[in-house]
């Protein structure tokens, strides 16, 4: 049976933001870039262990503080016409209401975009996921690397992004972007690093 995908392309040289925010619900499900639609790969366990965690954390953060909002992988329509579905979102208060469209995506470019790396998507969220990101001006990215679990924290300027923390396993994450947050991300995995090997096991 033909996939979704293939049934799809051959009819459109070019997709545009709107014929990507019209698209049937997924999966499978695609972001956009340069007028191509680029079909995502099914997420591993870890992975979804770690945006779990993170959206309950930071979700809870923000709403106890009246930040904000944060939406959990839901397209983005960035203002450059690319659309991406980052894996966890946060827009400021003041512009919550104005982003939030009432098809529930997100029209505009979010305050931080949270991308969990795994081996199949390393080269395109931090190369060409990460320029979108620049050109389209959110401000804030975190990469969280699932296989170590290492957490970095990008902060936007003129001549690009700059690296403002880099946080390894078993250590506590304190993001600028939210004074006052701390999160230890192995911990709320209930795993612990073998400091022998380098690697990562699992309580118990």
């Amino acid at each position: 049976m033909a996939s979704k995908t293939s049934l799809i392309q051959p009819k459109q040289k070019r997709w545009t933001i709107e014929d990507w925010l019209n698209l049937p619900e997924g999966p499978p499900y695609y972001e956009l870039e340069d007028g191509r639609l680029i079909e995502m790969p099914s997420p591993r366990a870890i992975h979804q262990e770690i945006v779990g965690v993170l959206y309950f954390v930071l979700r809870q953060f923000v709403m106890e503080r009246n930040l904000g909002l944060v939406v959990m992988a839901v397209d983005v329509a960035l203002p450059t016409g690319k659309g991406y579905i980052p894996d966890l979102v946060f827009v400021g208060r003041e512009k919550a209401d104005k982003l939030l469209a009432p098809d529930g995506k997100i029209h505009g470019t979010p305050d931080l975009v949270v991308e969990v790396v795994s081996p199949t998507t390393k080269t395109r969220d931090r190369i060409q996921k990460m320029k979108g990101y620049f050109e389209a001006g959110v401000e804030w990215v975190w990469l969280i690397d699932s296989d170590d679990l290492t957490v970095e924290e990008f902060k936007r300027k003129p001549e690009g992004y700059l690296l403002v923390s880099t946080t390894v396993t078993g250590e506590v994450f304190e993001p600028k972007a939210f004074s006052g947050l701390k999160l230890n991300l192995a911990q709320l995995l209930g795993k612990t690093q073998e400091s022998s090997k380098g690697k990562v096991k699992r309580r118990g």
